[in-house]
């Protein structure tokens, strides 16, 4: 009966295209020794990078990266950044935390680790889910130990993180949500 449930489910995730979804654009970053992501409640748009070797903020709406004072407290899994003033960011990553899993229009994303240690990261249009309409999702990560991944605060935004780069989706055109 296991293996039944199991050669079901990898036939679901078969179905499941690959790449970037539709209405939506990828930038990668490269990011030495990744540790933690945070998304800006107040600039939605801005995303907290921190890593073994610096802490920066990147503009998701321009892909402008701008390297700051690093300031974080693993304890409390949060950050500072000079260029958000005195916000307080949530981070995720190696040792705890976690980013939105669902955006304000709907979508939602997933872990899937069919042939783990490698893992999937699923993307969930307007309610669907990928075991009941695999051909609406898109498998946007399929590698070795996400660090990190979720949505912005208004769902514009998608980061998904691993020891040595992110990838970083932004919603385009008439897409575009708004709180």
């Amino acid at each position: 009966m296991e293996a039944e449930h199991r050669n079901r489910l990898l036939a679901l995730l078969e179905k499941i295209p690959h790449g970037v979804p539709a209405g939506w654009e990828k930038e990668t970053f490269a990011v030495g020794g990744l540790t933690y992501l945070g998304f800006s409640a107040v600039q939605t748009e801005k995303l907290v990078v921190i890593s073994t070797q610096e802490q920066s903020v990147i503009d998701c709406r321009t892909w402008e990266m701008t390297c700051c004072a690093e300031n974080y407290d693993e304890d409390d899994l949060i950050a500072c950044a000079e260029p958000l003033g005195d916000e307080l960011i949530p981070i995720a990553g190696e040792w705890g935390g976690g980013l939105r899993r669902f955006s304000p229009a709907g979508e939602h994303l997933d872990r899937a680790a069919p042939f783990w240690p490698r893992e999937q990261i699923v993307f969930m249009p307007r309610y669907t889910i990928w075991q009941q309409r695999p051909e609406a999702c898109t498998v946007i990560f399929d590698d070795y130990e996400p660090q990190a991944f979720g949505f912005s605060r208004c769902g514009n935004y998608m980061a998904v993180g691993t020891s040595s780069e992110v990838d970083i989706f932004r919603r385009i055109g008439e897409s575009s949500y708004e709180l």
